[in-house]
């Protein structure tokens, strides 16, 4: 008994420690002055807008003007002549943030507002998270389990790859908090009965990940998918947790479907961005004879000049700049890839390699510089840009486990290691395909943030189990 409470006494102290640490080099960069976030642009202002609060920038300045060459620290409330509010579980932040704000006028502290609040409300979010999971494997028994979701907090959310989205209003925190929630209480709960309070609870998140962004619109119908499937080989009838899992998934998706059908200037400049840049950086880079695609495709065999072009980079609007591109939509895209299986291999190939960087370009991360990147940032992403075969090995490193684990021990006698695999790779696999079909290589690294990050957790876990066993057995 004396043993068990030393080891239960260090294992606490492990895990304060590993929370701790993670909490330290989050800290870092969020209180840096100047600030050091990612850049602001169109994204962030979309959701902002529905709480009318921008960057403070001069009153000539237009409130929702792009800015890629350098964040901002200091926002205030104003008004702005056409508003725009595009739905996301993003917004649950920005909401929180707005009232934090609101309150310190109510106060009397300044209509100027620093954006490390949201920041603060982030971490505290994940953390808080993070602790409630170690607490539930800790009462289940599983130390291991407990000390590896505990390691991620240092070893992967508090990576500058991550915490650079943390003082902005960027969704791929929202994004990432729900991926992780989903696929953490869905291996937690494997074993447990239903009950109101857990269904609920694994429907919201799921939910909250569909709702997050485009990009992930369907990612929890496919981590609904793999439950299904291997809780039917397992018992060979469906868990509540697939249920639960399909309909926060389906309920998501209902919504960025109504989304997707807005009308406005907003939606319009998204939907011919996102065109463009599936044309001009996935398609025409990989076709042999450019112009012959587009005349199969209707549209003016002239823009092949603006091949390998972001949308951003085009001289006015695409629509206005190409003609013929307005007829262009997803079933032409997909008949492409299915008629042309050379360019669809191709694509796949170079969707792959267009992850690097996982570190977001094309935006500033310093206030008042432009373009300026952090010297010497300390993340994994800076590795695996200089050595591109290890982020290679990483992407691989779950794919290839889940083969293994699929043969041996198999899906009908396989434990939690198995469906981590699984959700993990299809996390990653469905993530990059809606990213490369739904805009391009044109921004992969950034839309496709989950991609990384979900191999990440694959590898840090899989080092944490070993390092336990290893341990255990000496």
């Amino acid at each position: 008994m004396e043993n068990e409470r030393i080891v239960s006494r260090g294992v606490i102290a492990l895990l304060v420690l590993l929370w701790l640490a993670g909490t330290l080099r989050a800290f870092v960069l969020w209180s840096h002055d100047p600030l050091h976030a990612y850049a602001n642009s169109y994204d962030q202002t979309r959701y902002t807008t529905c709480f009318g609060f921008h960057p403070d920038r001069p009153l000539a300045i237009p409130p929702q003007t792009n800015s890629p060459q350098s964040p901002f620290s200091d926002y205030r409330f104003l008004p702005v002549e056409t508003p725009f509010c595009y739905w996301s579980s993003e917004l649950a932040f920005t909401a929180a943030t707005a009232a934090v704000w609101h309150a310190e006028e109510a106060l009397g502290l300044g209509e100027v507002h620093d954006v490390r609040w949201v920041g603060a409300l982030r971490w505290l979010a994940l953390l808080a998270l993070s602790i409630g999971l170690s607490r539930a494997w800790l009462r289940r028994g599983d130390m291991r389990a407990a000390l590896a979701n505990a390691a991620l907090v240092p070893l992967v959310f508090a990576d500058p790859g991550n915490t650079l989205y943390m003082n902005t209003f960027y969704a791929e925190w929202t994004a990432l908090l729900a991926a992780y929630a989903t696929i953490a209480l869905a291996l937690l709960w494997r074993d447990e009965a239903r009950s109101r309070r857990r269904l609920a609870i694994l429907a919201l998140v799921a939910f909250a990940l569909a709702a997050s962004k485009i990009q992930h619109l369907v990612l929890p119908l496919g981590l609904a998918a793999v439950v299904f499937l291997l809780d039917r080989a397992r018992s060979s009838r469906t868990s509540w947790r697939a249920l639960a899992l399909a309909g926060g998934a389906f309920a998501g998706l209902s919504l960025q479907v109504v989304q997707l059908q807005r009308e406005g200037p907003l939606m319009d400049a998204i939907d011919q961005y996102n065109r463009a840049d599936v044309l001009f950086t996935a398609l025409l880079p990989f076709a042999e004879d450019k112009r012959a695609l587009l005349e199969e495709l209707h549209v003016d065999p002239d823009c092949a000049k603006y091949v390998g072009l972001h949308a951003w980079e085009l001289p006015d609007l695409p629509e206005r700049v190409c003609r013929g591109l307005d007829g262009f939509r997803r079933g032409a895209e997909l008949r492409t890839l299915a008629t042309h299986p050379r360019i669809a291999l191709r694509l796949a190939g170079h969707g792959v390699l267009a992850l690097d960087p996982w570190i977001a370009k094309n935006l500033g991360q310093i206030e008042g510089r432009d373009f300026a990147t952090i010297p010497a940032l300390p993340s994994i992403g800076r590795l695996l840009h200089a050595w591109p075969w290890l982020q290679l090995v990483l992407l691989a490193a779950p794919l290839l486990a889940l083969v293994v684990l699929l043969r041996r021990p198999g899906p009908r006698r396989g434990a939690r290691a198995l469906d981590l695999a699984a959700l993990v790779a299809v996390t990653m696999l469905g993530t990059l395909a809606v990213t490369i079909l739904g805009d391009g290589l044109a921004d992969t690294g950034k839309q496709g943030h989950l991609v990384v990050n979900a191999a990440l957790v694959w590898v840090c876990v899989g080092v944490v189990f070993s390092v336990a066993r290893i341990v255990r057995r000496a």
